[in-house]
């Protein structure tokens, strides 16, 4: 069977998306809810409400305690998890086939009927300062969160998916109520289902999400305005170097990236392949196998709605700061300057399509492809669409996104670490200090 007819979607009267893959290889199941909201539609005041009401949604509802349905997933060997990004929050099941009622079951109750109870909130209110007092401890994390605010200025885009500790201190019950009732509506939710389940049996077993209205959010259309959503700024450039009593120098080095939608995306990915994506990349080799400066050295590449990143992540002794970004400097203006051979093209794009190919075995990758297909693209987009799309893309068309991409005067960096010394600080001429 071919894989494109394997994918179905429905769209319920009250707006709600259903979009199932069928997998008759598997017995396990993954049953997602992705609301299309996160950091980015919080306002100043709300920063980190998104991923509050992430944690509220395991803690009860008007049918279960928390531990009731902690218990009821355990017991059929289950994993009930979620996470929330800057575009969406996702709450996932995974299951054996069997228990497809059960997941639609526990999913439904809590986006119905969670029931925020206020001592289940102080409690959460704890963990997730827990979790704000962990990432200031991870340098690592640290130095990302600080890049995309510095980048990203007030914007959603910039906001710690976390929020901060003075923002999750002041939240109240009713800005979570007014937040969840406000974006965990049918008509901004998909319901997106892998495995060996047929579409028509989900869409059955979805009665309770099909109503025309849901329990305190009666139905009406919310403009963009209204629910948060700034088009995404341009990006602020600059050097900054942030003091932090580290044993090593955290480097971010970046530049504005191609969104989700742009035409460009794959020869991007592919870049991304090429100078950071695995230990036989450009910027590993030059940085830990040639020269020995670092052990951790990767690339990133971050697509929004209307607006991306892509970063270079380097962690080193403070000595090597200046050389680190001298190597960065020179794969970047490389790339831009010569064309990738065809061996080495064919090379990243083996890489690519590997790792799409053996994601494409797990029914979690497959639910949540599918979901961030209809997200962000409004269609099904299949493993070999995607494959093709990755064959297509030229080493003429790599360097073209390059120099599009790695513009000199578009280039930023932060530094998180000890303060620099004389002769680092004259090597690097950080804009900013301190913070």
């Amino acid at each position: 069977m071919a894989a494109r007819s394997k994918f179905k979607k429905s769209i319920f009267d009250n707006g709600l998306t259903l979009v199932t893959e069928r997998h008759s290889e598997f017995r396990s199941l993954s049953i997602g809810v992705w609301v299309k909201t996160g950091t980015r539609y919080e306002r100043p005041r709300e920063s980190g409400v998104s991923h509050f009401l992430e944690h509220m949604l395991f803690k009860g509802t008007e049918n279960r305690t928390a531990l009731e349905i902690a218990r009821e997933v355990d017991q059929v060997g289950g994993d009930f998890n979620a996470f929330t990004a800057r575009e969406y929050t996702c709450f996932h099941l995974l299951l054996l086939d069997r228990d497809l009622g059960l997941g639609l079951d526990i999913l439904s109750d809590v986006i119905l009927n969670s029931s925020f109870d206020g001592d289940e909130m102080e409690k959460e209110r704890k963990v997730i300062l827990q979790e704000i007092s962990m990432v200031g401890e991870s340098p690592e994390e640290l130095v990302h969160d600080i890049f995309f605010e510095l980048a990203y200025g007030r914007h959603g885009l910039g906001k710690p998916i976390l929020g901060t500790e003075t923002s999750i201190r002041r939240m109240r019950r009713l800005d979570l109520l007014n937040f969840f009732r406000k974006h965990y509506r049918p008509d901004r939710m998909i319901v997106s289902v892998a495995g060996d389940v047929s579409h028509e049996t989900v869409r059955r077993k979805l009665k309770p999400l099909a109503k025309p209205s849901w329990p305190g959010r009666p139905w009406r259309r919310w403009s963009h305005v209204e629910l948060g959503f700034e088009p995404a700024p341009k990006l602020k450039d600059g050097r900054w170097w942030i003091e932090r009593p580290t044993e090593q120098v955290h480097l971010v080095w970046g530049v504005e990236g191609p969104t989700y939608m742009s035409r460009d995306r794959f020869a991007a990915f592919l870049l991304n392949v090429y100078l950071g994506g695995g230990m036989s990349s450009a910027l590993f080799q030059e940085i830990r196998e040639k020269n020995g400066l670092a052990y951790s050295v990767y690339s990133t590449l971050s697509p929004f709605l209307d607006s991306g990143l892509f970063n270079v992540y380097v962690a080193t002794n403070m000595a090597n700061v200046p050389v680190c970004f001298k190597l960065i400097e020179e794969c970047v203006d490389k790339l831009k300057r010569d064309l990738l051979t065809e061996e080495e093209l064919q090379t990243i794009k083996d890489n690519l399509k590997g790792t799409i190919l053996l994601s494409s075995d797990s029914v979690e990758a497959r639910m949540s492809s599918i979901a961030k297909n209809d997200i962000f693209f409004n269609r099904y987009i299949g493993v070999d669409e995607i494959c093709r799309e990755v064959d297509a893309v030229s080493p003429q068309d790599v360097r073209r996104v390059a120099r599009k991409l790695l513009r000199d005067e578009r280039r930023s960096w932060l530094a998180l670490g000890p303060k620099p010394s004389k002769q680092v600080r004259h090597r690097v001429r950080p804009k900013r200090l301190g913070r």
